[in-house]
């Protein structure tokens, strides 16, 4: 009953770490068959969640020391080092305490936060972009931009009015837009993420 409802748990984490479904299913199953079988015929029995996934964690780095890590792993886990990928997984996804994940990688309480903190500084890295403010308000426009560079992103400039923004985002690369609806002139600013988001190659998000 356990192995059975943790089931789709452990090929989300094991394909998360892997990179693709494939590899994720293949390493469940060869957890089961190695591990979790030999357990259960040797009279063994698995007392909670975490054996589960320690025992799926083992398998891993043994595919992974076999040189099976697969780089279509999203960019943005692909950033982080393994150990930051399963702190990640096991804590924010899987729900575990740092003490169950530390007992999960075998490893200390320390080991743990370090590679937490790792994947926090490796995300924020990844997410980092450009942001392009529209707001007419000054008071309202630089504090829109403090907020952007607080959370480690840059600023491509602030625009007042509509033919502003439309200049400005012509003038590099962005990756968000936080717009005002009613502009300094009485322009639009939904109407000028229109014609922004027109002339991109794809669109980009926009905050109002």
């Amino acid at each position: 009953d356990l192995i059975s409802g943790e089931l789709p748990y452990l090929r989300r984490y094991a394909r998360a770490l892997l990179g693709t479904r494939s590899a994720g299913d293949a390493a469940v199953e060869t957890m089961l068959e190695t591990k979790m079988l030999i357990m259960l015929s040797e009279g063994r029995t698995l007392a909670q969640r975490k054996d589960l996934f320690r025992a799926l964690d083992e398998t891993i780095m043994e595919e992974l020391s076999k040189g099976k890590l697969n780089l279509e792993v999203a960019k943005i886990l692909r950033n982080m080092t393994t150990d930051a990928r399963r702190a990640v997984m096991l804590t924010a996804v899987e729900g575990f305490s740092i003490f169950e994940t530390a007992e999960i990688l075998c490893a200390s309480t320390n080991f743990v936060e370090k590679a937490l903190m790792d994947a926090e500084t490796s995300l924020q890295s990844a997410l980092a972009t450009t942001v392009l403010v529209i707001e007419d308000e000054t008071l309202i426009a630089e504090m829109l931009a403090g907020i952007v560079l607080e959370a480690g992103h840059s600023v491509l400039g602030i625009a007042t009015t509509r033919r502003q923004a439309v200049e400005l985002a012509t003038s590099g690369k962005f990756g968000l837009i936080l717009a005002d609806i009613v502009l300094a002139d009485g322009s639009s600013g939904a109407e000028a993420v229109t014609e922004i988001q027109a002339d991109l190659p794809r669109p980009v998000p926009v905050i109002y």
